[in-house]
């Protein structure tokens, strides 16, 4: 992991904790001085995985007035006793999503400024000691830590009825259960939950929940009657399961489906053609006149999507992955969305993500999505997050028609890639919640599975070229550094095969090569030197792993295609 550090002032402990962070295993600190000249310090940023400042300072302020700051990683920022009057205006939220603060004085000034924090959700956290930190760096900013997240799940799950919040309560506990779960958050009594949080030495917190005897009990019927399906007010949605061998992970699933509080909805399973049990498993809740099991063979999961969309009968379609499970008020929280931001295409939301060792993380999605910047978003996520998160996407059903359905030729990807032709009809709407939604299970990477990733991002940014054209996948980094669009796209494609370790004998490299030697060519200056330098890095990579890798039928690289000579839209 990068982190580039920026120094504005030297704090109590600054020295410290860089040294503490510098001794991190697998971490690489780049340190800048806060009066670094602008352009110098954006070619260092746009690389890191993490920013932090110490203190303010000239160069906070530079990138806080500049689109700039909305493409770079989130930042850390530390304040001193009295640094508050020496925030630079505009307010550097759309950068920075943590604040540490010395005291609760400095925190009270933090949040009462104009405009808060909290209204661009930006966190304010006690700094506590050097190691406290780091351990923060691990997250990215603006989210929880990993360990509240597992708490943060834990709490909202033993909610019921009416909720009331005591201590400093993340605010993310106060969205979960509001608008993630449906539940009423009060401020005097009676309530049937009491919620207790409070931050305990160092990043301990402590919590606990009471429910009030006599209480509410379970707020969500398993089988809610169902209202009239042609009422206006309340469209028929459609949640779809594609689903192929899920016998472990679908009656979670359904089970968190069937207890949706929006009213009218159906459930449409579709069976991939599993060979396992998950027939059986999906059965067992077809006592819910809801639930319908639609059994196709095995064709792959994009045309199991597709006869999802033609088996479904809502005006929109909620997607739901067999592994995931959608929090109670998931389907409510996206229609209000919906009907907030009158004509919206596609609604979606954060998540909690689950990985296999147990580590619960907190997913953020968006900046939001205008036409105008999707394309040069999804081709930036590429090379890191889609800024869509699919589990949690309802679409509306009649887009499909504009659009087209999911392409076959995607085993992976094919979300991506439908939303790829979404950025290329220049006019669909998406509409973010920023609050998780879903509960996310991640698997780990597999030389099979990261092979066809590859594929398809390779494939994605062909076709984002070839339908958007280049000068529409810039964005303000490469700008302000006055990079040509070749040079972006090369290394975008580059970064995208060397973070997931891809084998060199992968076309994407072919790709990045022929977009850096483009780049080598239209540029002159500092633009040309990076695009030598990305090529040599890149070069390095492909020698390395080619002599790492045991030789076989896919061992070498093809060599490089002309980027005019190859297909455009495969």
């Amino acid at each position: 992991m990068h982190i580039a550090v920026v120094v504005g002032s030297l704090l109590g402990d600054t020295r410290a904790f860089l040294r503490l962070l510098a001794a991190q295993p697998g971490v690489e600190v780049t340190l800048l001085k806060g009066d670094t000249e602008f352009t110098q310090a954006l070619r260092c940023l746009r690389e890191a995985h993490r920013l932090w400042f110490e203190g303010t300072s000239p160069l906070l302020a530079d990138l806080a007035a500049r689109p700039a700051a909305d493409w770079l990683a989130g930042a850390y920022l530390r304040l001193g006793t009295g640094d508050v009057d020496r925030l630079p205006t505009p307010a550097p939220w759309r950068l920075v999503r943590t604040v540490f603060v010395p005291d609760r004085a400095t925190a009270r000034a933090v949040r009462g400024l104009d405009p808060s924090p909290a209204s661009a959700g930006t966190r304010v956290e006690r700094a506590g000691e050097p190691a406290d930190r780091v351990e923060w760096v691990r997250a990215r900013a603006g989210d929880l830590q990993a360990r509240d997240c597992a708490v943060l799940l834990r709490l909202v799950e033993r909610c019921r009825g009416r909720v009331r919040l005591f201590g400093e309560s993340p605010p993310e506990l106060h969205d979960m259960v509001t608008r993630a779960c449906g539940l009423e958050v009060v401020e005097t009594e009676p309530a049937d939950t009491r919620v207790f949080w409070r931050a305990g030495p160092g990043l301990t917190s402590e919590f606990r929940v009471e429910t009030v005897p006599g209480g509410a009990g379970d707020p969500v019927p398993s089988n809610p009657p169902p209202p009239d399906p042609a009422a206006d007010d309340v469209p028929l949605v459609s949640a779809v399961v594609p689903v192929y061998n899920g016998e472990e992970t679908i009656d979670r699933c359904l089970r968190s489906l069937r207890r949706q509080t929006w009213p009218n909805l159906e459930i449409v399973v579709v069976d991939d053609g599993s060979t396992d049990g998950t027939a059986e498993r999906v059965a067992q809740h077809l006592n819910d006149p809801r639930v319908r099991f639609v059994d196709t063979p095995h064709t792959g999961r994009p045309e199991a999507r597709n006869r999802g969309v033609a088996e479904a009968r809502g005006r929109w379609i909620a997607w739901l992955d067999a592994d995931d499970e959608a929090m109670p008020n998931r389907i409510r929280a996206e229609i209000q969305a919906a009907r907030a931001a009158d004509g919206a295409d596609v609604i979606h939301s954060d998540g909690l993500l689950t990985w296999p060792d147990g580590v619960v993380k907190y997913t953020r999605r968006g900046p939001e999505l205008p036409p105008e910047t999707l394309p040069a978003r999804l081709l930036a996520g590429l090379a890191g997050i889609c800024p869509l998160l699919n589990t949690s996407a309802v679409v509306r059903r009649d887009l499909y028609e504009r659009i087209g359905l999911y392409d076959s030729a995607f085993p992976r990807g094919q979300d991506y890639e439908f939303w790829c032709r979404c950025a290329i009809a220049g006019d669909v709407r998406f509409v973010h919640v920023p609050v998780p939604l879903v509960k996310v299970d991640r698997a780990w990477n597999t030389p099979d599975r990261r092979w066809m990733a590859l594929t398809a991002s390779m494939h994605i940014a062909r076709r984002l070229v070839h339908g958007c054209g280049e000068e529409a996948l810039m964005n303000p980094v490469a700008r302000d550094l006055r990079e040509p669009p070749a040079m972006l796209i090369g290394r975008i494609l580059y970064a995208t095969g060397t973070q997931v370790e891809g084998p060199a004998s992968h076309p994407i490299f072919a790709d990045a090569e022929a977009y850096l030697r483009r780049a080598l060519a239209d540029a002159d200056g500092a633009p040309r030197q990076e695009a030598a330098r990305l090529l040599e890095a890149l070069t390095t990579y492909c020698h390395r792993d080619a002599a790492a890798r045991p030789p076989g039928p896919a061992a070498g690289r093809t060599a490089p295609v002309p980027v005019a000579a190859r297909p455009s839209a495969d």
